[in-house]
């Protein structure tokens, strides 16, 4: 599974145990192709850098790739993910994700409706 941006915001910022556990069981189920973007990494980093600080970008990061394999983007995912993007009318970012998940043949971990032509997972 690939694991988007809103999995990751959501799983570092709740203080529900309940919440936490189930999205955590989420990585144990995707066995050991657990994916996340580089593209991820990057939002991640970002908000959490003006919300949190530098501390807490870089450890938030640092637990996303020690986790989780990081894809990065080639040539053939930009191209479809513009695709996705002028089709759908959403945000590169959200567009260059999915174009990953499909490369990738597998389903996208997200809340997020942009992620129409996926496969979504969400507790």
């Amino acid at each position: 599974m690939l694991f988007e941006t809103r999995y990751f915001l959501v799983r570092f910022a709740t203080k529900d145990a309940a919440q936490l556990s189930r999205l955590r069981s989420l990585v144990y189920k995707s066995g050991e192709h657990r994916f996340a973007s580089i593209i991820t990494v990057y939002e991640v980093y970002k908000i959490s850098l003006e919300e949190q600080g530098s501390d807490v970008a870089r450890i938030r990061a640092d637990a996303i790739e020690n986790e989780f394999e990081i894809i990065g983007i080639d040539s053939e995912t930009a191209r479809e993910g513009a695709v996705l993007a002028n089709k759908l009318r959403i945000p590169m970012a959200d567009s260059l994700i999915m174009a990953t998940a499909r490369r990738l043949g597998v389903p996208c971990v997200t809340n997020d409706p942009h992620f129409s032509e996926v496969k979504r997972v969400w507790i």
